[in-house]
């Protein structure tokens, strides 16, 4: 009797889709994430999944002990240009322009956030 095949975790289905979009030269149709196992239905429900999380503010995740922190490092406004630094319909100098602000707004609230830790 042939064993029942174990389905992947979410974390190897999602490293199996970066791992694919990797090995890609040239813009793909969303049916070739069938040549991994994906549907196309499936594969659009995890392509809109992996561009919402990617347009979120960034966060950090520390372990501490048995504990784990999440930190957000970027507010709506970094977010925002970070957003700005990656998009080619920009110039490269809008873009530049961009990422010099995020840098000085990063700046900015860690400053902030030290003079807070310091109190």
């Amino acid at each position: 009797m042939p064993r029942k095949k174990q389905r992947r975790t979410l974390q190897e289905r999602v490293e199996s889709i970066f791992k694919f979009i990797e090995m890609q030269s040239e813009p793909f149709p969303k049916s070739e994430f069938q040549r991994i196992g994906f549907n196309p239905t499936t594969a659009e429900s995890w392509v809109h999944l992996i561009e919402y999380i990617q347009s979120q503010p960034m966060i950090k995740v520390t372990k501490m002990g048995a504990s784990t922190y999440i930190e957000k490092i970027e507010n709506r406004y970094l977010s925002m240009m970070r957003k700005r630094i990656l998009n080619p319909k920009l110039s490269l100098k809008e873009r530049n322009d961009a990422m010099r602000d995020y840098i000085n707004a990063l700046m900015t609230l860690e400053t902030i956030e030290d003079g807070r830790i310091k109190k």
